[in-house]
Formats: structure tokens, C-alpha cells, sequence
């Protein structure tokens, strides 16, 4: 952990309290925004932050074989990773269409770990795996200690992901590793481990894991090449010079990167207190939302400057301009968090459920969450909503139900399916019908300001 500028104090702090794990409740998620939220270092890369609408929301699927693979096998049920998690509307269909199949496992000290397929794009380089233990699994293993060559070179990168015990056994996740530097000026970049290590568009990298999140230790090498291959000339940079000083003291947009697997937004500002970095809301010119899938932020104290790159959901084949709504922490919300460990919860907004007709939870300014039909069926239940102006582009998937045992449903991505038109169907448990139950999502107004007033558009084509 100590040559990855990624394991800084707060990943650290977030292992020892299982942060990483994939969120089973609203309250985890809460408390893993607020732990990914930056601190004010020197010269340190910050850990990839997480939206609050879930940002890197791939979660992985079930059905794997507990049995231990060998070399470069492929693996049961599902032929790709990134396919099966796209049929199931967890990641985009892009993932799918630029992905390569590796299926290389290595096993150490009784557990095998299999790097199934990666996707990359020349920002993130999103590598789907498998853990299989003899022992039983109790939390989620996330990519820990890990070292990083490319084409031999030691390099470091932030990164953010998530995934599943589908078995006591076995765990599926995905890492993305945000392998692009080029946001940050040529004098930062020689803090990053190993140096300015240029990127190329082709290159063999050596993955080398010693440790997860769960406390699994081991050795597990991989090399493996990597390439644009059909994304090469399908990038397209736009350069701007939008002032939003108004916003954060000196924040500047520099440029937006369009990819086949992201939108990308790189800024740089005063490197301010915590919570002082703005967060942005996008729309494209058909009103589809692009939902945040995670941040990165690099500070340098000697210089005074914040740089932060915001990677979103790549555009639609028919969009022709997104336009970008800014938006900032609080008063009260900074303060909380300059206060506070992040041991505390957020205000909700809560309202009784109707199983039988409509129930309305506003956000005030933000929108409101619509529950049209609540569905009993035999073995499940389906809840159909909608989200209305704000709500699609920032908070989808955050829902929460309890019934009156204080018994917890969460309607995260890995539940809801995006019917389209911001409209949404979450498949949970069978609930009981002579149960009350109420419905809750976190206070936005109590936590963000919108500056409409500070808009922006960039053309796409």
C-alpha cells in the first residue's frame, strides 16, 4: 500500500471501516460519499470520489462456478463480464462493444483470482474479476495493495469500483483505473509514483495485487497488453476557458473529452477547504441525463491549486450538446463536514407509502420521486417510479423503503432498471401488504445549492 499514492489517509481510514463494500443500505451509502469527499494535501492524489447518485455504480452478477480455475480458462455461465452486466442494464452497452476477454487467474495462498476482461479508453481502464477462496468470503475484496507497470515503468493511478459475493466463496467486481494524468500540469505530474509516465494508446501493463480490502494477502502477477483499438480517433477534445469564480474562488473548466465510454469534464480551482469543489448536474440537448460516475482530484499545496477530473456517462450517438448545471455543498453541509468524522448520518426526506396507488416524495428545487405502482407479485416485488427536472441527472438510484420493524429496502442500481424517460422499475423482496412502510431519500436541499444561473453548454458535433 505504501508505493500507491491512491492508499493515502483516506483509503486507508475507508478499508479499516469496510467503506469499499458495496453499500447494502442508504446509510452505508451516505457514509461512503462523505468518507470520499477530498482533504486539502500536499502534492497527493485524492481516492477517485463517489457521486451521490451511486457514482461507479457496475455492480457484478451471480451464477459463477465456486470452482478454482486454471490458467487462462474461461469461465461458466457467461461468456463476458461486461456483457452480462450489461444485459442486466448495470453498465452501459459500450462496455460491451470496446471490452477484450483475457481470463487469466493466478492463485495464491488458497484463493484464485481470475482478471476476466477489461475496457479502456484512454481515461479509465476498467478491469472486470473474480476472487474464489476456499474460505468463505465475509466482505467484499477490492483491489488493496496492487503495483502498476506500464511497459515496465512502476505508475500509480486513483481508482473506483464495486461488486458482489454471489457466493459465500466467490466475489465478481470491477476496478476502473483512471490511467490519464494530462489534466494535471507537466510540474504535478513528477509527484505521481514513478513520475510523468506517459500513457500510449497501446501497452502492456503488469498488474501485481498482494492484497484486498477484505485482508486477503497473497501474490498475484498479471501482464496483459492493452489497446484503444476501435476507440483510437473516436476521442474528441474540446477546450475551454469558462470562468466560474462566481462558483469556487478561480475555478476554471479547461476542457471537455468525449469518449465511446465517457463524457469528461477537467477543472482546476484555489485548493479550498473540504467540500469546497463544485459538483455539476448534465443534461444533453434531447433532456437525457448523464448520470456523475466518479471524480478524481489532485492537490498541490505549493501552488495553491485543486485539479479535478469528473468522468460521466458517455453521450448518446444523437446528442448534440450537453449542457452542464454546477452545483455546491451548503453552508451547514461544509460545516458539517469540517465537523464531523463522517461517522454521522444525513437529513432524509421521508413519506408514508401508498401500495395501492401514487406516493409523491419531493425534493423541492431538485424535482420529486413518483411512485406510480407498487407490484405484489408471487415471489417479488416491483416498484415503478419516475424522477422529475433535477433528480434523473444526480440522485436516481438512492431510494430506501422500511416497514414499520425497521426492516431496510434499498433501490440501488443493482435492483432498479432505467426503462427510459426517466422512468425506473426496482425488483425487491416480496413485501408484505398488511405492512405500513415509508420512503426515503437523503435531503438535497439541506446539502447542495443549484446555480442554474451558472450554466454551461459545450457542442458535442
Amino acid at each position: 500500500m505504501n508505493n500507491d499514492l491512491l492508499i493515502d489517509d483516506i483509503l486507508k481510514e475507508k478499508a479499516s471501516s469496510e467503506a469499499l463494500r458495496l453499500p447494502e443500505d442508504l446509510n452505508l451509502k451516505i457514509k461512503q460519499t462523505i468518507n470520499d469527499l477530498p482533504k486539502r494535501k500536499k502534492n497527493k492524489r485524492l481516492a477517485k470520489r463517489s457521486a451521490v447518485a451511486a457514482a461507479v455504480t457496475i455492480v457484478a452478477f451471480t451464477g459463477l462456478s465456486a470452482a478454482f480455475p486454471a490458467y487462462a480458462r474461461n469461465i461458466p455461465v457467461v461468456n463476458s463480464v461486461f456483457q452480462f452486466l450489461s444485459d442486466k442494464n448495470i453498465i452501459d452497452k459500450e462496455y460491451v462493444k470496446y471490452s477484450s476477454d483475457l481470463n487469466l487467474s493466478k492463485t495464491s495462498n488458497g484463493t484464485t483470482v481470475t482478471i476476466n476482461s477489461i475496457a479502456y479508453d484512454g481515461i479509465d481502464l476498467s478491469i472486470a474479476y473474480t476472487v474464489e477462496s476456499e474460505k468463505e468470503i465475509k466482505n467484499s475484496p477490492h483491489m488493496l495493495d496492487k503495483e502498476f507497470k506500464i511497459n515496465g515503468k512502476v505508475t500509480s493511478f486513483g481508482s473506483g469500483g464495486t461488486g458482489k459475493l454471489v457466493n459465500k466463496n466467490t466475489y465478481v467486481g470491477v476496478d476502473s483505473f483512471h490511467v490519464s494524468n494530462d489534466y494535471l500540469p507537466e510540474e504535478q505530474r513528477k509527484f505521481i509514483l514513478g513520475g510523468d509516465v506517459v500513457i500510449p494508446d497501446n501497452f502492456i501493463m503488469d498488474l501485481n495485487i498482494k492484497e484486498f480490502s477484505d485482508g486477503t494477502k497473497g501474490q498475484w502477477d498479471f501482464k496483459f497488453k492493452v489497446s484503444l483499438g476501435e476507440i483510437k480517433g473516436k476521442q474528441k477534445s474540446v477546450k475551454t476557458s469558462i470562468d466560474l469564480s462566481k462558483l469556487v474562488p478561480n475555478l476554471k473548466i479547461n476542457e471537455v473529452i468525449f469518449t465511446p465510454m465517457n463524457t469528461v469534464l477537467r477543472t482546476e480551482s484555489d485548493n479550498g477547504e473540504v467540500g469546497e469543489s463544485a459538483r455539476y448536474i448534465i443534461f444533453d440537448d434531447k433532456g437525457r441525463s448523464l448520470l456523475e460516475k466518479g471524480s478524481e482530484g489532485f492537490g498541490s499545496a505549493d501552488a495553491n491549486k485543486m485539479y479535478w477530473q469528473y468522468n460521466f456517462k458517455n453521450v448518446y450517438d444523437d446528442t448534440k450538446a450537453i449542457t452542464f448545471i454546477p452545483i455546491v455543498s451548503t453552508k451547514a453541509y461544509k460545516d458539517t463536514l469540517k465537523n464531523n468524522s463522517g461517522s454521522y448520518q444525513l437529513d432524509t426526506k421521508k413519506s408514508s407509502l401508498n401500495i395501492n396507488g401514487t406516493t409523491v416524495l419531493s425534493e423541492g428545487k431538485y424535482g420529486e420521486y413518483k411512485i406510480n405502482k407498487v407490484e405484489l407479485l408471487r415471489d417479488k416485488t416491483l416498484v415503478y417510479y419516475e424522477c422529475t427536472n433535477l433528480l434523473p441527472a444526480l440522485q436516481p438510484y438512492s431510494l430506501e423503503i422500511k416497514d414499520d420493524n425497521g426492516k431496510e429496502y434499498y433501490l440501488g442500481k443493482d435492483s432498479v432498471k432505467d426503462l427510459g424517460d426517466n422512468k425506473f422499475v426496482a425488483e425487491l423482496e416480496l413485501l408484505n401488504k398488511d405492512k405500513k412502510y415509508t420512503i426515503s431519500a437523503i435531503d438535497l436541499e439541506k446539502m447542495y445549492d443549484v446555480r442554474e444561473d451558472l450554466k454551461f453548454t459545450v457542442d458535442v458535433k
